[in-house]
C-alpha cells in the first residue's frame, strides 16, 4: 500500500509541474500553443502564455471597417483559434474552476486592458477577463470538461503590436 502511495505521488507531482523544453544549438526556442486537452486536478495550475497580434496572421489589422468600443474588432489567439478541453477532477465539496489574468508588457509599453482578453465555456457568449474569477462551478461528482475559447477584443485605443498575457486555471473551494 505504501508503495501504491509513493508511485500516486510521484505521478501527480510530475503532473502538476511545469517543464521548458532548451533548443538545441543553432535552433530557436520552441513556441508554446496551447494544449487541445488538458487535466487539472486539485492542487494545480494550469498556466498558458497567450499572445495575439492583430494582422500577423488570419484577420487584416486595422479591420477594413471602423471599429470602436460600441463596434469592437475580434482576433483569435496566435497558434489557434480553436476551443482547448480542460478535464478537471476534485475532491473538494463545492470546488470552482478559477480564471487569474495577468498581462505581460516589454519595458517602456503600456499593458493590453486584461478585459480585452475574452472568453467563452462550452459554447456560451464571449465574457471579458479580470484579475481574478470563477469561470464554473464543478459539480457534485468533481468531475467535469470544459470547452474554453479565447479571443481578443480590439476598441481602438489599445497599444499597437503584439499583446501578451499569463492566464492560470485552478480548482479552488468557493
Amino acid at each position: 500500500m505504501k508503495a501504491r502511495a509513493l508511485l500516486l505521488a510521484a505521478l501527480l507531482g510530475v503532473a502538476g509541474a511545469q517543464t521548458s523544453v532548451a533548443p538545441l544549438p543553432g535552433l530557436a526556442a520552441p513556441t508554446p500553443v496551447v494544449p487541445n486537452t488538458a487535466l487539472l486536478l486539485d492542487g494545480q495550475k494550469l498556466t498558458i502564455d497567450v499572445k495575439f497580434n492583430p494582422g500577423a496572421e488570419g484577420t487584416a489589422y486595422p479591420p477594413l471597417v471602423p471599429f470602436s468600443k460600441s463596434a469592437p474588432a475580434y482576433y483569435p489567439m496566435l497558434g489557434t483559434d480553436q476551443a482547448f478541453h480542460l478535464s478537471v477532477q476534485s475532491t473538494l465539496a463545492g470546488a470552482a474552476l478559477v480564471l487569474r489574468t495577468q498581462p505581460i508588457t516589454a519595458p517602456g509599453q503600456q499593458a493590453l486592458p486584461i478585459d480585452r482578453i475574452e472568453y467563452s465555456v462550452n459554447g456560451a457568449p464571449f465574457v471579458p477577463s479580470t484579475s481574478i474569477q470563477v469561470i464554473a462551478l464543478l459539480p457534485v461528482s468533481g468531475q467535469a470538461t470544459y470547452d474554453i475559447a479565447l479571443r481578443l477584443r480590439l476598441e481602438g485605443d489599445e497599444p499597437a503590436g503584439l499583446s501578451q498575457a499569463l492566464l492560470s486555471w485552478s480548482v479552488e473551494a468557493r
